[in-house]
């Protein structure tokens, strides 16, 4: 949104409104949007969960471009401080 030009609570506000809907949008966008991280499941889990996924996409010789592109943001937001936050400051790592 932001490189867009859009404001974070419209991007929200519309996606709401289709069928990209869903409750995780709700729960956890205001706090993206403010920055506040407050730990539910935190990054550094998130991040050695999506290490192990590849690992198995290796093994079984399954690509997983969408899951490797994922885990070098997170890998992003854990080298910027934002390991012990919840995982959605992987949004920082986006920046």
């Amino acid at each position: 949104a932001d490189k867009a030009g859009l404001q974070q609570q419209d991007l929200l506000d519309v996606l709401d409104l289709g069928a990209m809907a869903n409750p995780m949008f709700k729960l956890k966008g205001p706090s993206i949007i403010e920055h506040n991280f407050p730990p539910a499941f935190p990054l550094k889990h998130a991040q050695k969960d999506m290490r192990l996924a590849i690992a198995l996409g290796d093994e079984t010789n399954q690509a997983l471009p969408v899951a490797a592109a994922a885990n070098e943001v997170m890998k992003r937001a854990k080298e910027a401080g934002h390991g012990d936050e919840d995982f959605t400051a992987m949004y920082d790592g986006t920046k």
